[in-house]
């Protein structure tokens, strides 16, 4: 599930990118609040068009994954068919 990994890393730094501007809130820390809210404007961005441009290969896989599953399991051996009896 290679596809989503980039997609998920800008969602972890957007979230920590958000709780750094609650956290800034809270105590007053008022130069931390404009770095916070453009990385996590950021970086909610990019996880967004990560998403969008691994999502047709990521539900390829899924469907390429789901056909193996359901398919005989002499299939999945490559061997020539004069070898199968």
């Amino acid at each position: 599930m290679r596809h989503l990994t980039a997609a998920f890393l800008c969602a972890l730094v957007a979230s920590f990118c958000a709780a750094v501007v609650l956290r800034a809130l809270i105590t007053n820390a008022d130069s931390f609040i404009l770095i916070g809210g453009i990385g996590a404007l950021f970086f909610a961005y990019r996880c967004w068009a990560e998403v969008r441009q691994a999502w047709p290969a990521f539900t390829r896989h899924l469907a390429h994954r789901r056909a193996m599953r359901r398919a005989a399991p002499l299939v999945r051996i490559n061997l020539p068919k004069e070898d199968v009896q």
